[in-house]
């Protein structure tokens, strides 16, 4: 890992836990951090460049530090830079991503008004690129004023001594491959004709991408969840998955965890350096219904498997609170409940 001050990510703050705690309280604070900001959020209401830049960075958290190995190596290599550097506010800055819009040019006192419009596109339009006829509420010559002096123009029943006429007129724009949700185009002297100045000012397009069955967009990225048998989870291998745009081989790992995801570098909106990527998030599916030779694999996997029990740190923790919590009791306390066969601890205190 590089120990570069610049490349420093406090792992750790990310997901909102103290270095040292267990692998089990690690992979709880990413559920719940994958909850609130994971592909299958709607986040029509936020900011949605913040939005994924913070899925990323939790996502990279998770790589590094729900690996054991990776986390010793991070453990060793940049805790203690961080402990020196006081960089504990560095995701914060990460996060906000800068949704800054590109700066217009300067418009001077007498340069006509822009025409502003929003272009709905579909995502599969988004990235292939389309063409798209705008309609723009034009101020036109009056044909029947041209060349007529003022005091004439007060008789013409169209413009009523305006000199223009109000009119649509449809505008055929090229939207490039590569655009993504709330960008915008210029068009320059496409817009309406200002009165004043007669001149044509630009035409200045928003383009909204509109929201697709399947996939998500946030930012310049495209997120999605796939469903995948367990065999697939636990062996791995090579299987089809979906894009805007056709489909792909993805290779998954063995042992895959459920939510795990995936990133696909270049596949969302954008061009070149600046492209998204596309996110698949692991969607481990279950059997609904096992035959009987299935149940019977099932029951020697777990005779011979090595997978140590999930609950034991929960009781352990639940058994230390109960003692912690007897030992600032004054005497002990006297209870009416009785356990029942089905119900008694399997430990002492718990």
């Amino acid at each position: 890992m590089s120990e570069n001050k610049e490349d420093l990510k406090d792992y750790y703050y990310v997901l909102g836990v103290r270095p040292g705690v267990s692998q089990e309280q690690l992979q709880f604070a990413y559920q719940e951090l994958y909850d609130k900001f994971g592909p299958h959020i709607t986040v029509k209401q936020q900011d949605p460049e913040s939005m994924i830049k913070a899925f990323k960075d939790i996502t990279e958290a998770w790589e590094i530090l729900g690996d054991p190995d990776k986390r010793a190596e991070y453990d060793k290599t940049h805790l203690p830079l961080l402990e020196k550097s006081n960089l504990r506010n560095l995701w914060g800055k990460v996060a906000g991503f800068n949704t800054a819009k590109t700066a217009e040019p300067q418009k001077h006192r007498d340069d006509p008004p822009d025409t502003r419009a929003v272009v709905e596109i579909t995502l599969r339009e988004s990235i292939k690129g389309c063409r798209k006829p705008i309609k723009v509420e034009d101020n036109l010559p009056c044909q029947n004023c041209v060349g007529k002096k003022p005091v004439d123009r007060t008789k013409c029943g169209s413009c009523r001594g305006a000199g223009i006429v109000r009119a649509d007129r449809v505008e055929e724009v090229d939207i490039t491959p590569g655009v993504h949700d709330r960008q915008e185009l210029r068009l320059a002297k496409r817009g309406k004709m200002d009165g004043r100045s007669q001149r044509y000012g630009d035409l200045v397009i928003e383009l909204q991408v509109a929201p697709h069955p399947y996939f998500s967009v946030m930012g310049k990225d495209v997120s999605c969840a796939l469903p995948v048998t367990v065999y697939e989870a636990v062996l791995g291998g090579e299987i089809e998955a979906p894009t805007p745009t056709g489909r792909v081989t993805l290779k998954i790992q063995p042992l895959t965890q459920n939510k795990k995801v995936y990133r696909l570098k270049g596949l969302g909106l954008g061009l070149g350096v600046d492209r998204g990527d596309l996110l698949i998030s692991v969607d481990v599916m279950l059997p609904s219904q096992l035959h009987a030779d299935e149940v019977e694999l099932f029951r020697k996997l777990l005779n011979v498997s090595s997978q140590p029990n999930p609950r034991a740190e929960i009781f352990a923790r639940l058994t230390a609170l109960i003692t912690q919590q007897g030992n600032n009791n004054n005497g002990p306390t006297n209870s009416n409940t009785n356990p029942t066969a089905n119900t008694r601890p399997t430990q002492p205190g718990y």
